[in-house]
């Protein structure tokens, strides 16, 4: 399971911050991503301990451009209103380092969800792996279709839908993180510079990945890939059954030392590219072949390389989605998925192969048992 973030920097915890009237105090650095660093914080006032939030900095940097792209996932966020997106509280644009507030979910990630599965030899069960895509699904929904403020439409991509960016809150909820590498035609938009590919490069689209514009069945391709290792246990560019390293050629050898990877990664835009374009059918069901048949249909369309073949919106792969939970497992909520989450967490082995992908402590709800059931 590729995870590619950089190493953290070295923030002191008692480190205090000031968006408008509001103090925060540092807790602790998450980690940085693309041209900023996520701090959690917590609010400082008088009486009770404030509440956790993520503060995202702008690394120190003189580049004007650097700043505008900052904001511009503040000027996204700003537009959207879906509780499966994480929210943005407040801003600090004319700070020397723009800091952005964002909505903090206590939790795990569905990276450190698929380390623990993997140290469990045992992926997640079908519903939890179709209800997780479909909650995730939704909320791309309410992203792709948002307009700004004339009604204009947006036409956003996240163009990072990772497992890192895939939050698994402490009340069942799933929520989608990080609109840090989002594409948009909001007017007035930074441009992307140059062949620079921005995001998690494991999970991108071939067309992502080829630098080609991007629409909104770009983000279906990478949920795709994030419910084959949900289903598998297996990241599917780099499975087993796929490690041959393909011959670039046409367009991708062209500019296969020209594309420019915004974070480090395990292989070049090219490659993955290259990868990503031999998906089909036969090599989805060769992984995934013990997964059900609707199932499998369902990945094996997001995964199609050319975007013509794929859902035509991510309401439609959520809808696709939701009939198979409707059909194999009806009842399937946030309580089925909360035990769960508590069987791995319970029953994961501190040793063995797969790595933890945080050493951040596991919240107390995913570890007691609910009080009562529904």
């Amino acid at each position: 399971m590729p995870s590619q973030s950089r190493p953290p920097s070295a923030a002191q915890a008692s480190q205090c911050f000031t968006v408008g009237s509001q103090r925060y105090r540092a807790v602790r650095v998450l980690g940085t991503l693309g041209v900023g660093e996520r701090i959690l914080a917590r609010t400082e006032g008088l009486g009770a301990e404030g509440e956790l939030v993520v503060l995202k900095r702008l690394h120190a940097t003189q580049r004007p451009e650097d700043r505008r792209r900052f904001l511009e996932e503040a000027r996204l966020l700003r537009m959207l209103d879906h509780p499966g997106i994480a929210r943005l509280l407040a801003v600090a644009p004319r700070a020397q380092q723009p800091l952005i507030v964002m909505e903090y979910v206590e939790g795990l990630s569905l990276e450190r969800v698929l380390g623990r599965a993997a140290k469990r030899r045992r992926p997640m069960s079908a519903p939890f792996s179709a209800y997780v895509a479909a909650q995730v699904a939704d909320a791309l929904h309410a992203a792709h279709t948002v307009t700004d403020e004339a009604g204009r439409p947006l036409e956003l991509v996240h163009r990072d839908v990772s497992p890192r960016n895939i939050q698994l809150g402490t009340h069942g909820e799933v929520k989608l993180t990080d609109l840090g590498a989002a594409f948009s035609q909001r007017l007035g938009r930074p441009v992307t510079p140059g062949r620079l590919v921005k995001g998690d490069l494991s999970y991108a689209a071939p067309e992502v990945l080829r630098h080609e514009t991007p629409d909104a069945r770009a983000d279906l391709f990478s949920l795709g890939l994030v419910l084959v290792e949900l289903l598998t246990n297996q990241y599917l560019l780099d499975s087993p059954l796929e490690r041959t390293s393909p011959g670039l050629a046409g367009p991708l050898a062209k500019w296969a030392h020209r594309l420019k990877p915004e974070e480090p990664s395990w292989a070049s835009p090219a490659e993955l590219a290259a990868r990503a374009e031999r998906l089909c059918p036969e090599v989805v069901a060769r992984v995934a072949g013990q997964v059900p048949a609707a199932l499998r249909a369902i990945v094996e369309r997001a995964l199609h390389s050319h975007r013509e073949e794929r859902y035509l919106s991510a309401a439609a792969m959520r809808d696709a989605l939701r009939a198979f939970l409707e059909e194999q497992c009806p009842r399937y909520g946030v309580s089925e998925l909360m035990a769960e989450l508590r069987a791995l967490v319970v029953r994961s082995p501190r040793s063995g192969t797969g790595v933890e992908s945080s050493r951040e402590p596991v919240p107390a709800e995913f570890r007691r048992k609910p009080a009562h059931s529904h």
